[in-house]
């Protein structure tokens, strides 16, 4: 068994953030964050400027005239949002390829997730866009297991094929999972306590003392994600949500079934952007 410290001894093998990244991270705390440096320093990054502006030009936020510039695509889509894909596309930059792992479908799957956060988020009166980045972070601890330990790794996903749920498996391979592997690896990158307590308590947020309302967040979306992977119908999934995680956010489900689908499309256009 491995100590959860042991696997961050090597500071060499951890991902390293780009210095925009890091500030967008930041900016989340920042009520006077300036909008027009942010966007001049995206708009040096050509590959990222890129993907939000063929994303503010995707069908779902098209309106009018295309979009040809950062300062346009803040323009269309918001700060916040534009902030949202920015780390999102930076995020899925960093972690390298691991060979016999679908990266694709982890990106695509998190987008999902974290699509279907933005929207619920919205129905509980907390914010859309930090809900949306931490649920895309949920499983940055699987990425970094996968980078660190790929041979375990392969022997989980073994495992996993014979019946026996990820957790366990992580659990008894490692001695921890990938949502303590995550919720450290946000600290090592000194990530606010909003993402970090977000990511650590995913798996059982009423546990904790001060349940983090992102991680309810996180659980009723990968739940949602799940449901909807299993071919069940958007009715059947929103009035089977966990009562104690929706009371706990006051969640009012009055139009989330007509919006589900909407989600799903949300996520799987952004993983598709993503990955192009």
């Amino acid at each position: 068994m491995l100590e959860l410290s042991q696997l961050f001894k090597d500071v060499k093998q951890l991902p390293v953030l780009p210095i925009l990244l890091l500030e967008l991270m930041e900016s989340f705390s920042d009520e006077d964050v300036s909008v027009e440096d942010i966007a001049k320093k995206i708009g040096m990054d050509q590959s990222i400027s890129a993907k939000v502006i063929r994303m503010a030009n995707s069908v779902a936020y098209r309106r009018g005239k295309e979009v040809e510039s950062i300062s346009q695509a803040v323009i269309r889509l918001g700060f916040n949002q534009v902030r949202s894909i920015v780390v999102a596309a930076t995020l899925s930059n960093v972690f390298p390829d691991t060979p016999g792992f679908d990266k694709n479908k982890f990106w695509k799957d998190t987008f999902t997730t974290a699509s279907i956060a933005k929207a619920l988020a919205k129905h509980a009166g907390v914010n859309q866009e930090t809900a949306f980045t931490c649920a895309m972070m949920h499983n940055i601890g699987e990425l970094l297991l996968q980078i660190l330990k790929p041979e375990e790794c392969s022997l989980i996903a073994m495992a996993i094929e014979t019946g026996e749920p990820r957790l366990s498996a992580q659990r008894e391979t490692f001695g921890f999972d990938y949502s303590q592997v995550g919720a450290e690896l946000a600290k090592h990158w000194d990530f606010s306590e909003v993402f970090c307590d977000a990511i650590e308590q995913q798996l059982d947020p009423l546990s904790y003392e001060e349940p983090s309302k992102a991680a309810v967040l996180i659980r009723l979306s990968v739940f949602a994600s799940f449901a909807w992977g299993a071919n069940l119908p958007p009715e059947m999934i929103v009035a089977r949500f966990p009562a104690t995680l929706t009371a706990h956010l006051n969640l009012n489900k009055d139009g989330l079934v007509e919006e589900f689908e909407g989600m799903i499309e949300a996520g799987e256009e952004l993983g598709r952007l993503m990955s192009s």
